[in-house]
């Protein structure tokens, strides 16, 4: 219970600071041109958007605050309880009264938990360390440009672009130099498109893609959210018939020419029959299997059911006995473009002629063709893509510029310089390491407001990094230097900024106290009364022998009531149930397992049904399963045992308990065709249940509403025909309402007091209000209030 409401109490703080961070930012209170930060010279001075911190305000602005109301010896300022006001009147229907009400009894529990010292015990300091972790994320997290990103992502999904590409392979760390050359190298080649020369042979000279670069590095149609972000934003960003200045990817730099623009093709929902044969087959064998799709082509164009011929004839086992149904796909989303441009060309309920992929050969039917999703529905989509493709790259990226830029990063460009430099062949080794004596070691390489980071840390950092770190076999010792810095840097301005957020931003302090206090007032309440009232089974046996009375039981009978509209159907329920469970549904599956004679090993086919079988088990929990064994008069003897065995042991390897199966072994004795001996040679199955209701729905599935069947205990005033019933064990038959009744009476209870057990839910609350109202009472003895009406109304009157 105390982790669920850590849970509760961590998601609707993590809410209210989504919602705090989306306001507008805390007017800054009045402070003297003497105090006032300067915005050049402090290293601690925030933006005009951000709220002061504590130490930038005058002593003066907080002596002075007039406090509306004292529980115990904790005071609270007029503005502090505004604060809490506001937020419990944040819902319309509570009163101003109520609101304060809430608040004293809050600040008595608050009161209270300091006192016993729940505030430092370490399960509250640990808590709070795993909150302000999960609150600092949402801060840290740059979400203008998630927000930019969302928006601009799906708006380029309303558009398909054709594009080519030219890529020279480059690391993100490599030299500047290296860098500046192939950027150049880059601009040249532009220069030669523009000025005429085919993209498409430039690609084929000079582009370092290899799946691409044969084909003029045609990219083919493509949406957004199909490559990385780079790519997509100087395709959408250039013109028709333009190249892209160079731009970086992880992989290097690249140009890209925009040949072709047109609006969403949609996504398409196909069907598929695949009859499977390997590029590489012999002539002989791709014949016989395209003389196999000819024949389903054919049989198709004559009216032939698309979903019988896959079930029957298809070979993609995962989806053939479903229709044939694959995941909705779009433009350049599949590797087989064959497949792809035959299914965009269908129309909805039309079916194509035989496609060769590497598979083997497919018919593929259209069956939906679906338009761009509204921004609401594909939100979610598009949110993940934020994290987990490079758009996350770029989120991060923006981040951290950001808080550079709050907490004053300032970098000493030569000593990095020098940094990089150090690295050396040793670094590849895994064993680098640097001289403490060097002069670089102890210089600043960066500094974060007052803060200074010699290069030493830096150093740290990179021997321990190069332990662990996989070093792609194309970096030098400088390249991997430079990654290293970069990881370097990321870690520190993130790791200063999680440590100083209650300095910079004032709703984040303000949401951590909230929490805090939410916190204490949990577990105070967690130990004194929930907890309490659930595990004090001495407390709960006291509280319930001096409450008995509150505890009887009135008498009561053990029933089965069954009406219905007409005497026979009443009739034949009670035959079912006087032969007792499991009750007998009189329903058989209607495909039996067929076997050849005197084999018991079940096939795919025998499996697909099983699999049916099973979901018809777990849709009614109350069924149990015959499973019936049957042999031909020319099999041997144990065949139809051997069947039933080997059934049970799929079934309940799949999940069904022994306790749902009943087995029989007809053996010979009941065959089902005289002269079909095959039919014989088979297991069925039949349905029985041990829940009474299951034998109702029976009786209701041709007509509903036929049969009612109540059971279980009854008091006066459950049942009106169990009312009018004689209260005596044995069968009573009532014609009331227009109804033909049966009542059948098993026990009768007298009146009598519930024991613990029955009545423990019942107890459990009880004893929890009693221990509540005792410690609300104790909470006013001891934390006597003291309110200051004139500022207590300003509190209140703010609200309105």
């Amino acid at each position: 219970m105390k982790q669920i409401n850590t849970i509760i109490y961590i998601l609707v703080a993590f809410f209210q600071f989504a919602c705090q961070i989306s306001k507008k930012p805390t007017p800054q209170r009045r402070v003297s041109q003497q105090s006032a930060p300067k915005k050049t010279d402090d290293v601690f001075a925030m933006p005009q958007t951000s709220a002061p911190t504590v130490k930038s305000q005058p002593i003066e602005d907080v002596k002075f605050q007039p406090v509306a109301m004292t529980v115990g010896t904790n005071k609270l300022t007029t503005s502090e309880l505004q604060l809490e006001v506001e937020k419990r009147m944040l819902d319309d229907s509570i009163s101003p009264k109520s609101a304060l009400e809430e608040v004293i009894y809050d600040q008595r529990i608050i009161a209270d938990a300091k006192k016993r010292g729940y505030h430092q015990n370490e399960d509250f300091k640990d808590e709070m360390e795993t909150y302000r972790g999960i609150l600092a994320e949402a801060y840290l997290t740059d979400s203008t440009t998630i927000k930019y990103l969302l928006k601009e992502t799906y708006d380029w999904m309303k558009q398909e672009i054709r594009a080519a590409h030219i890529m020279y392979q480059i690391s993100e760390f490599a030299e500047p130099a290296d860098t500046a050359a192939i950027y150049q190298k880059l601009i040249d080649i532009r220069n030669k498109a523009l000025t005429g020369e085919d993209f498409g042979i430039l690609a084929q000279q000079f582009s370092q893609d290899k799946k691409t670069s044969n084909i003029g590095g045609d990219l083919g149609w493509f949406k957004a959210l199909q490559f990385v972000y780079s790519i997509e934003k100087a395709a959408y960003n250039t013109p028709i018939g333009q190249v892209s200045m160079p731009f970086k990817t992880k992989g290097g730099y690249h140009i890209i020419k925009v040949n072709e623009r047109r609006p969403f093709s949609g996504n398409v929902r196909v069907q598929h029959i695949l009859k499977m044969v390997a590029l590489n087959a012999p002539d002989s064998v791709n014949v016989k299997v395209k003389a196999k799709i000819d024949s389903l082509y054919a049989q198709l164009n004559k009216g032939g059911v698309f979903e019988d011929l896959c079930k029957k004839y298809s070979d993609d086992y995962k989806t053939k006995n479903y229709g044939g149904f694959l995941p909705a796909f779009g433009i350049g989303t599949r590797e087989e473009t064959a497949f792809e441009q035959a299914a965009f060309a269908l129309k909805e309920g039309g079916f194509s002629q035989p496609v060769r992929t590497s598979a083997g050969w497919h018919i593929i039917k259209l069956y939906q063709k679906l338009p761009l999703e509204s921004f609401e529905a594909i939100y979610p989509k598009i949110k993940e893509k934020m994290v987990t493709d490079s758009r996350g790259d770029v989120v991060k990226e923006n981040a951290l510029k950001r808080l550079k830029k709050e907490m004053q990063f300032v970098e000493n460009e030569e000593v990095v310089k020098k940094a990089i430099a150090a690295a050396d062949t040793n670094l590849l080794r895994k064993k680098w390491n640097y001289a403490l004596n060097d002069e670089t070691t102890n210089q600043t390489i960066f500094s974060i407001g007052k803060k200074r980071y010699d290069t030493k840390l830096f150093y740290d950092f990179a021997v321990d990094r190069q332990t662990f770190e996989r070093i792609p076999a194309s970096y030098t010792p400088s390249i991997t230097m430079r990654s290293f810095y970069k990881k370097f840097v990321e870690n520190t301005v993130k790791t200063y900024a999680e440590e100083h957020l209650e300095d910079i931003n004032a709703d984040f302090k303000l949401l951590l106290n909230e929490y805090a206090t939410s916190l204490l007032k949990m577990q105070l309440l967690n130990d004194l009364i929930y907890e309490k009232s659930t595990s004090d089974t001495t407390g709960q046996r006291v509280f319930y022998e001096k409450n008995i009375e509150a505890y009887r039981m009135p008498e009561r009978v053990l029933a089965t009531v069954i009406a219905s509209k007409d005497a026979k159907t009443v009739y034949l329920v009670k035959d079912v149930f006087t032969k007792g469970t499991p009750y007998n549904l009189k329903r058989a599956y209607n495909k039996p397992l067929y076997y050849a004679k005197n084999l018991s090993d079940l096939t795919t086919e025998h499996k697909t049904i099983l699999v049916s079988v099973l979901e018809v088990m777990r849709r009614n929990k109350g069924y149990v399963l015959e499973i019936g064994g049957h042999a031909d008069q020319n099999e041997a003897e144990n065949a139809s045992a051997e069947r039933i065995e080997k059934v049970k042991t799929y079934l309940m390897t799949n999940g069904l308990n022994i306790e749902r199966i009943i087995e029989n072994d007809y053996v010979k004795t009941t065959p089902a065709n005289k002269f079909d001996w095959t039919k014989n040679q088979r297991v069925t199955f039949r349905f029985y249940t041990n829940s009474k209701k299951d034998v109702e729905k029976i009786f209701n599935s041709k007509e509903p509403n036929k049969v009612v069947i109540d059971e279980g205990y009854f008091k006066k005033g459950d049942n009106k025909f169990v009312d009018i019933a004689k209260w005596e064990v044995g069968t009573q038959s009532i014609v009331k309402d227009g109804r033909f009744v049966d009542v059948i009476i098993e026990k009768v209870e007298a009146a009598r007091y519930k024991s613990l057990r029955e009545a423990r839910g019942q107890v459990l609350s009880d004893y929890q209000k009693s221990l509540e109202k005792k410690f609300n009472e104790d909470l006013v003895t001891k934390y006597p209030i003291k309110l200051n009406n004139e500022e207590i109304q300003k509190a209140l009157n703010s609200k309105k």
